[in-house]
């Protein structure tokens, strides 16, 4: 039996407090294709370089496509830009939500949703000008039914190359599901039974670290805390009873090989970390062997030091 699809939603810590709504629901923001932040996702459907009568051709068709709520989720928990960009510096959250639960409730909800990953490239998607040129030529309502079907699905599911660190996979909604707020806010209300991990940012304060546990807590998912080690790029998760998690490129999963001071995975058999085994002989040694404290104390290590820049920019000019 297949795995389920984890997906990771990013958010920002004011979003804590109204991720869990009273009936037991949880909410994402829906967007509409014009309002994301590649402006080339229609680019790279067809070489815009052509005649006008094709161009206007191909924006009648487009013109059909653009309207289909959507929300955006990583494959990875773990990826530093998201972090920064919609977590607010790894002060917000992020919700692990299972995919095959998620989509049986759109289901029974009788949605035309979709899911799909993103394609990362920088050139037009082949053969879509001889569909585009097919349908503006013989103008049969199956030559354009087809044209309008690839269009959506490449501007839905495309995005340059420079993107493809987030990993992403969209979720195309419809408006059975969709409940608009206002004008600029339009959510999906989804069961919180679909949620199964919370993780909270390595910078998020003791409040939302508290109210997220409350949540955690209140759905029946697990809780982990996202911390930056000493010997590795690679965040960890510590759960609340500071158990170590990694993320292995498909899961969240514990692991035993850990320092047992700061908790850190290793990668090897000591205890301990390196970081962690630095005693006071460690620390004096590096200071007696460090020469810029020997001319500090000679009262010399200005001067050296202004002299030392200047060779260096001598040597670059």
């Amino acid at each position: 039996m297949e795995e389920s699809k984890k997906l990771y939603k990013y958010m920002g810590p004011d979003i804590a407090d109204r991720f869990l709504l009273a009936d037991h629901k949880c909410t994402l923001k829906l967007s509409y294709l014009k309002d994301y932040n590649d402006p080339f996702e229609f680019f790279l459907t067809i070489d815009y370089n052509q005649e006008p009568e094709i161009l206007a051709y191909y924006k009648e068709i487009i013109a059909m496509v653009t309207h289909q709520p959507v929300t955006c989720f990583s494959k990875s928990p773990l990826i530093t830009p998201l972090w920064a960009h919609y977590a607010s510096n790894s002060q917000g959250f992020v919700a692990e939500i299972d995919e095959a639960a998620l989509n049986e409730w759109l289901e029974s909800q009788e949605s035309e949703s979709s899911f799909g990953d993103i394609d990362y490239q920088d050139t037009p998607h082949d053969g879509m000008q001889d569909m585009l040129l097919r349908a503006y030529v013989v103008s049969k309502p199956r030559h354009v039914g087809w044209l309008w079907q690839a269009i959506g699905s490449a501007a839905y599911f495309t995005k340059q190359t420079c993107w493809g660190y987030e990993q992403e996979r969209r979720l195309i909604a419809d408006e059975k599901t969709a409940v608009k707020i206002n004008e600029h806010l339009t959510l999906l209300h989804f069961p919180a039974s679909c949620v199964t991990s919370i993780i909270v940012g390595a910078k998020a304060s003791t409040e939302t670290k508290a109210k997220l546990k409350e949540v955690a807590t209140s759905i029946g998912c697990k809780y982990f805390e996202k911390h930056i080690g000493r010997s590795s790029t690679t965040p960890f998760l510590l759960d609340s009873e500071n158990n170590t998690h990694i993320f292995n490129g498909n899961e969240i999963t514990s692991t035993q090989d850990r320092c047992m001071h700061c908790k850190e995975p290793t990668h090897s058999e000591s205890e301990a970390c390196a970081w962690c085994m630095i005693d006071d002989n460690d620390v004096k040694n590096a200071a007696n062997r460090n020469t810029f404290r020997m001319l500090n104390n000679a009262g010399i290590l200005e001067n050296y030091l202004d002299n030392f820049i200047q060779i260096g920019k001598n040597f670059r000019k």
